[in-house]
């Protein structure tokens, strides 16, 4: 993958973690550009485990996920650990899981859309910047 490439990546998933602190989905997790993009959804799928510990995640069916074609195993890894994050944030119902489906869909089958494996993961996370939090905690 293109270090451009990586960076757009980067970019997006500091975005998510940022929006999920302001979202008070999240606290206490400083996303800092030091940290490589696999570092990134890492941290922030540990951040939820972490913070909401309960959380009973379904098995995924790795067989169908539109990653299983990849050939870079990182970023492979990387859209698995992302559909962790999905079912961490639809769970606690800080995401529809149905209109996250919704928007990846009509995204990558968009015309101005070229499909490539970077693009598909950045599509993920944008999906997943449609959480929001049940009610804002006012931090003092």
């Amino acid at each position: 993958m293109s270090e451009n490439g990586l960076m757009d990546l980067k970019r997006q998933m500091i975005k998510l973690i940022e929006h999920l602190g302001n979202e008070n989905i999240i606290t206490g997790v400083s996303a800092k550009d030091s940290q490589t993009f696999d570092e990134l959804v890492i941290l922030l799928r540990d951040t939820l485990k972490e913070e909401y510990p309960k959380t009973k995640l379904k098995r995924i069916m790795k067989s169908v996920h539109y990653a299983n074609g990849f050939s870079d195993s990182d970023l492979k890894q990387s859209a698995f650990i992302l559909d962790e994050i999905e079912q961490y944030l639809c769970i606690n119902k800080f995401l529809n899981h149905d209109n996250s489906v919704k928007y990846f869909n009509k995204r990558i089958v968009s015309n101005e859309f070229e499909i490539n494996p970077q693009n598909m993961v950045l599509v993920m996370i944008e999906s997943l910047l449609c959480s929001k939090s049940k009610y804002k905690i006012i931090r003092s």
